[in-house]
């Protein structure tokens, strides 16, 4: 009898561990998924701010003055570097992203992460099939609109010889 009941007790345990590592596993995926997005708003942000500060403004206040300019040269020199220092922050911070998700793979369930990456591919699929259909009937309705055009063009507006 007390053998049976560990038997159970054992079982109701590990079913329970095995809902927390699910869960912990889950909360791991979302900070990879919030570190991938955090790193590449990063990388776009700071490279779009580094082409519009390597753009050169005909301000004529500050070309007047030659001190004006060697200022804003020297402004705009050190924001460069430090977008150009944040981007290369930003890219070793995904490579040890893709480091940390390798051993991830590497060292925990890949039943779970595949069953992850399905869930994820069949939303994309739904998503997919209501966007076409969107599409489709918009399609429709234009290609209707364009033949009633047409035809009260030709109605009101043909040439008849």
């Amino acid at each position: 009898f007390q053998r049976m009941q560990a038997s159970k007790s054992g079982g109701a345990g590990s079913s329970l561990q095995n809902s927390k590592g699910n869960a912990s596993k889950a909360l791991t995926i979302q900070e990879y998924k919030r570190r991938l997005r955090d790193n590449i708003r990063s990388l776009n942000d700071n490279f779009v701010n580094l082409i519009s500060a390597a753009k050169i403004s005909q301000e004529d206040a500050v070309h007047k003055c030659p001190n004006g300019r060697m200022a804003e040269h020297k402004t705009t020199q050190y924001e460069m570097r430090v977008r150009a220092a944040l981007i290369v922050r930003a890219c070793d911070e995904l490579s040890k992203l893709t480091n940390d998700l390798k051993e991830f793979l590497i060292l925990h369930d890949f039943n779970f992460l595949t069953e992850a990456i399905a869930k994820a591919e069949s939303d994309c699929d739904e998503k997919l099939k209501v966007q076409l259909k969107k599409h489709n009937d918009l399609r429709i309705d234009i290609a209707k609109i364009v033949f009633d055009v047409d035809k009260e063009l030709q109605e009101h507006f043909s040439l008849r010889p």
